[in-house]
């Protein structure tokens, strides 16, 4: 028979390893960054038409809980899809100020001499640009004839359902705030 004192030493191992590998997962999706922009593959030839009403909307509730003129809104991804754009040109329309985070292919273009030049030594190159607005992403997706739209501003998130029918689209619902 086992003494008490190794029992207990089983039963914490058996414990302590899920608990472990539970935690290290938990950290890990904390430290990982989530993708954000459009997540909509082949779109329908309406998604322009769509993008901006959605985007549209979307400024307009901005527009009720930040301040225009002296709100300040830093892009965290490259807004290249047609409802960013059309959300960047809102905002602007709004008077918001908005600083565009630039596509990843194209922030450091090298001339073939540079190339050259720096392919022996390659230096690690980080955004040194100070910014001082709110941080702005979003989220944009859809199955079937529903579209979801996350804006995430500073830590609070913004989502709100669209629906499409007969070439025409409409919130499927009211705006969800979560900080």
């Amino acid at each position: 028979m086992m003494k008490p004192s190794n029992q207990v030493k089983i039963i914490q191992s058996i414990v302590a390893k899920p608990v472990f590998i539970c935690v290290l997962l938990l950290l890990a999706g904390c430290i990982t960054t989530q993708p954000y922009g459009s997540f909509i593959q082949n779109p329908s030839p309406a998604f322009g038409q769509y993008s901006t009403v959605m985007a549209e909307d979307v400024a307009g509730r901005i527009a009720r809980l930040y301040p225009a003129a002296s709100t300040r809104f830093d892009m965290q991804h490259a807004a290249t899809d047609p409802f960013g754009e059309a959300l960047i040109e809102n905002l602007r329309i709004q008077g918001y100020a908005v600083s565009e985070a630039a596509p990843a292919d194209s922030i450091f273009a090298l001339s073939s001499e540079q190339d050259k030049a720096t392919a022996d030594n390659p230096v690690e190159v980080t955004d040194s640009v100070t910014r001082f607005g709110l941080a702005l992403s979003y989220i944009i997706d859809h199955s079937d004839d529903l579209y979801h739209v996350s804006i995430l501003i500073d830590d609070q998130r913004l989502t709100r359902a669209f629906v499409a029918q007969s070439e025409q689209i409409a919130p499927a619902g009211l705006w969800v705030r979560r900080q």
